[in-house]
């Protein structure tokens, strides 16, 4: 099940997008600001951020430079009441995959997430396929062709890749 945090400073907005994103199967993460969102985000179990761009402490755009400057590659949809077409080039610009304008509707939302985490699975799958060309058995490795295995167990890999 994916895990999406949310980086929202309202209360009401932050259950209303937690029920909905549990409905549609997901797991939620919440934070109320921008504290401590670096630190989740480096355990490597987010699967998508959504964060507000609006938030007292530190904007959401702010925040994004941050995640990207950390080496991150989390990707991030922005949330704003802001409709304007210059902060949402900004946003874009900063290394935002989406940008959704509050009120926001919960099928584009789940639209907007679906389609990014597919777009991730089918960039690390593509590079896992990339990579197979340089992967080699160890020396010691024998290759069983009937039976489809070897000793070192990168027969084992090639195909986790091709069922990823």
């Amino acid at each position: 099940m994916p895990r999406v945090l949310l980086v929202d400073d309202d209360p009401d907005i932050r259950a209303w997008v937690s029920a909905v994103l549990e409905e549609f199967g997901y797991n939620v993460d919440v934070l109320p600001s921008d504290e401590g969102v670096l630190r989740v985000m480096n355990l490597g179990i987010i699967d998508l951020a959504l964060i507000d761009y609006h938030m007292p402490d530190k904007s959401g755009l702010t925040l994004l430079r941050d995640i990207r400057t950390a080496k991150i590659s989390t990707p991030v949809v922005m949330l704003t009441a802001d409709n304007s077409q210059q902060l949402a080039v900004e946003c874009f610009r900063a290394g935002a995959v989406d940008f959704i304008t509050k009120p926001i509707d919960a099928d584009y939302l789940n639209i907007v997430i679906e389609r990014t985490l597919n777009a991730k699975s089918t960039s690390l799958k593509n590079t896992a396929y990339r990579s197979m060309g340089y992967m080699q058995h160890k020396p010691e490795c024998s290759f069983h062709d009937d039976v489809g295995t070897c000793d070192c167990g990168l027969k084992d890999i090639f195909d986790s890749i091709q069922d990823f």
